[in-house]
């Protein structure tokens, strides 16, 4: 057999054996910023109970988001408002492992995985809300996210309680609003 034809055959050998298309190990594309399904041939999201959560601290005027759970691998983050189709505000310099990237024509507007190195709770994601122009009124936002723990293991549209970001970046969660108005209603009801 001569030299060319011995590649080939190889090669042909070689890819019959390779899956059609394998996980991005270096980050979601930008195909995937509106879905924020990834595009793993032959593969479909977890349907049984995510054991990851979002959480979030204030840290005026930006917020920190972690990712409660399991060490996983592969994520796209995103804010967006409640019933919005698109990412909103901006991510300061991603972690180890991270890196932003430009969803919907805007600069580091979203944060995916830069390898497949192990990420954990302890990875603090910062998110920088939008500028607000004119009026100045507060806005719901939640923050949604895919982690995935492999190529063949991930869960869509997990998401964040909705808080609220004002002018001066204060946030708010609907849980803390409530735990504050119980407190105020038990002490008047106390006079």
């Amino acid at each position: 057999m001569e030299m060319p034809q011995l590649v080939l055959a190889v090669l042909g050998l070689l890819a019959s054996h390779w899956p059609p298309a394998a996980a991005l190990p270096g980050g979601a594309p930008l195909s995937a910023c509106g879905s924020m399904a990834p595009r793993h041939n032959n593969v479909s999201p977890q349907t049984g109970l995510n054991p990851h959560s979002i959480w979030t601290e204030s840290q005026k005027p930006n917020v920190q988001v972690h990712i409660a759970g399991p060490n996983y691998k592969g994520i796209l983050l995103e804010a967006r408002y409640p019933n919005g189709t698109t990412a909103v505000g901006t991510w300061q310099t991603a972690p180890a492992n991270t890196k932003t990237i430009r969803c919907f024509d805007r600069a580091d507007s979203a944060v995916t995985h830069s390898n497949t190195n192990d990420k954990s709770s302890a990875t603090i994601y910062i998110w920088v809300p939008p500028q607000s122009s004119g009026n100045c009124t507060e806005k719901a936002v939640v923050f949604r996210a895919t982690v995935a723990q492999s190529r063949a293991v991930y869960w869509l549209n997990l998401r964040s309680k909705i808080i609220y970001v004002g002018c001066s970046g204060s946030l708010m969660s609907l849980s803390g609003f409530a735990v504050l108005a119980m407190s105020m209603v038990a002490g008047l009801a106390a006079f």
